[in-house]
């Protein structure tokens, strides 16, 4: 009888083993170490360790703005490839890319993309503020199914599109922009918000409108996240600051719009700030009509360096439909553009990247409101995911 326990006690170690080297992490870390290129870690906890992101995965150049089921997507400006990874034992594999070179004078400065199924992403370019185009995507089978230019008037000389947001919902594209000369750096952001209403799948535009309450609705990078869908609104953010291009006689704001209508909201206008001691950058959609927006401390900002050079921001938790904003007490780091938030159940999990070129991953209960520091990270943080 002793030997067959023996047997049985070696066999149940065995599958213990076995289960314990392919067992899956519950989050992933994305960020900058020592190279140019995106680094990958597969982590169990965000409330605890240290890692360093150079022993992670290195990618091969591509600038990852979106994540989908544990599928992510980048752009490798250099090369014009469009490449998909895909996690699989705790790591990335190269799923495959494809050629955007056909789409001249792609980058993802000035540029948008949004979900139209789990399969199909719609990616929209201006060709540096000078042309809208786009393309759609099936990333399952990675190739693109159609593309072409807007029909939306092109920018006088000397002038390009700016502050871009793109949202697709229920077969209607919205494209919010405004127009500003690009190259003159003393030049204040154009004074007026126009929105595209398009139609999907045709990518006609059925109309634009205009707005003149806030200017700079959108973005400047691909991955930068400046819209949230809640109940029958897409809301945006207006951010006219010395980052991207001040307005004098402009707040930042978040607008909205109702979901079949061709006009933004004009009974809707949630002030962030109107004392011009804070600038409010991206809109991070964390779900329930709530979002994150950074915040710089404008009595930091003695040179346009500090915006990255110096821990300048703080991080408020905005409920959209209710138009308040709550300040959430974490340290402050340097400005970052990223979509470095993640929501597991009723906690939010912030990086906090700081001017030392490192990172500090703290979390926060939307019940209790306890703020807890957590895992330390060696590197600059792009992107938090919860792992499928």
């Amino acid at each position: 009888m002793g030997f067959y326990r023996y047997c049985l006690y070696f066999i149940l170690l065995l599958l213990t083993s076995c289960a314990a080297d392919t067992k899956q992490a519950n989050f992933a870390v994305l960020g900058y170490s020592s190279s140019e290129n995106i680094s990958f870690k597969a982590i169990d906890s965000l409330q605890k360790g240290d890692i360093d992101l150079a022993d992670g995965f290195q990618t091969k150049g591509e600038l990852f703005f979106a994540e989908k089921d544990g599928n992510y997507y980048g752009i490798n400006e250099d090369n014009g490839q469009f490449s998909k990874y895909s996690y699989e034992n705790n790591s990335l594999k190269f799923y495959g890319s494809i050629p955007f070179t056909d789409f001249t004078g792609w980058t993802p400065v000035a540029s948008w993309y949004s979900w139209v199924s789990d399969h199909e992403l719609l990616i929209g370019s201006s060709r540096r503020g000078k042309q809208f185009m786009y393309a759609l995507v099936d990333v399952q089978n990675m190739r693109v199914l159609k593309h072409g230019n807007l029909d939306i008037p092109l920018p006088a000389k000397g002038i390009n599109y700016g502050g871009i947001m793109g949202r697709l919902v229920d077969n209607n594209l919205y494209l919010a922009y405004m127009l500003y000369n690009y190259e003159d750096k003393t030049a204040a952001a154009g004074d007026t918000i126009y929105l595209a209403t398009i139609d999907y799948p045709s990518m006609r535009t059925r109309k634009i409108s205009t707005d003149t309450r806030s200017t700079f609705p959108g973005g400047y990078n691909l991955f930068w996240q400046v819209s949230a869908v809640y109940e029958n609104y897409v809301y945006f953010i207006a951010q006219p600051g010395g980052r991207l291009r001040f307005h004098p006689a402009y707040r930042p704001a978040v607008m909205r719009i109702k979901i079949g209508s061709d006009l933004i909201d004009p009974d809707y206008f949630f002030l962030l700030e109107n004392e011009r001691k804070d600038e409010f950058y991206g809109l991070y959609d964390i779900g329930g009509g709530m979002a994150f927006t950074k915040a710089v401390d404008l009595s930091k900002i003695k040179e346009f360096s500090a915006y990255f050079a110096a821990n300048t921001t703080g991080y408020y938790l905005l409920d959209l439909k209710n138009k308040s904003k709550q300040k959430i007490e974490f340290p402050p780091g340097k400005l970052d553009f990223y979509p470095n938030f993640c929501r597991n159940g009723d906690q939010i999990f912030a990086a906090i990247n700081d001017s030392s070129g490192n990172a500090a991953i703290y979390s926060y209960g939307l019940k209790t409101g306890h703020i807890k520091k957590g895992l330390r990270v060696k590197g600059d943080v792009i992107m938090l995911n919860k792992l499928p």
